[in-house]
């Protein structure tokens, strides 16, 4: 997607995404999921919805929560 999410070797999955960038992170995992699937590679596609549904969530959370008071 771009040159942000290079994160470190040992960043925790899915949070090389800024908070930025998770609309477009969502498109594209599903988008991925779509290919993969019509290539018969299930188990990418199944990662790709799984890395979505991640970043679904991250967005939700971040959207409800208030920040430092």
């Amino acid at each position: 997607m771009s040159s942000i999410l290079n994160g470190g070797r040992f960043s925790p999955e899915g949070s090389r995404v800024p908070t930025s960038l998770l609309p477009s992170a969502i498109r594209y995992e599903a988008a991925r999921a779509v290919v993969f699937n019509d290539w018969e590679d299930h188990a990418n596609a199944e990662e790709c919805l799984r890395l979505k549904l991640y970043y679904q969530r991250r967005a939700m959370q971040e959207c409800l929560d208030p920040g430092p008071t």
